[in-house]
């Protein structure tokens, strides 16, 4: 019963929203993908004496900003591996044109990522900092035998909720700074 419960609960709450796309795969090299990425509006949390990052980034869209709107949620979430190490939810795409709610959270950024040509190599199953160290490796070896430079931005995009055992999908992206 309360296994059934959690699975229940856990679609409402990780349902995510997967019927946009948001990037085209330009081309294939070993078991990388050159992606072209669509511009997209973003919330992101970070802060260095916390680690809730999931907890305040899915009460903003439960409802947590000035609009009580609830949002539905995108996949993937993507956790930034340079920089503040930011966690990142993409915005469903009416926010392009509407303005996002202000969140409550004074912490919470709403931005705005252009087009970008990226790289990714995908892995399946749990992730962790052992596997996204090896994927990482194998993404930039590949770029590095191929002349394909890159901004070194490593990005962990994770697609599914971790009540989700099985048919996992998690991807490592980098942005491309040369023609490929």
């Amino acid at each position: 019963m309360i296994i059934t419960l959690l699975l229940i609960l856990s679609n409402y709450l990780f349902g995510q929203n997967s019927s946009e796309k948001h990037y085209e795969t330009i081309k294939k090299i070993d078991n990388i993908e050159i992606r072209e990425y669509y511009e997209s509006m973003n919330i992101s949390y970070h802060d260095s004496f916390s680690d809730s990052y999931f907890q305040y980034l899915a009460n903003y869209i439960f409802g947590g900003n000035y609009n009580n709107e609830k949002i539905s949620m995108t996949s993937p979430v993507t956790m930034r591996q340079y920089g503040d190490q930011e966690m990142i939810f993409r915005l469903p795409k009416k926010f392009l044109k509407e303005k996002a709610p202000q969140p409550q959270n004074n912490k919470i950024k709403i931005f705005k990522i252009d087009p970008k040509i990226k790289a990714a190599i995908k892995y399946s199953g749990y992730t962790n900092s052992n596997i996204e160290r090896k994927k990482t490796e194998e993404l930039l070896n590949i770029l590095k035998e191929n002349n394909i430079r890159h901004l070194n931005d490593i990005e962990v995009d994770v697609f599914n909720s971790p009540f989700q055992f099985i048919n996992r999908r998690n991807e490592i992206t980098v942005t491309l700074s040369s023609d490929f």
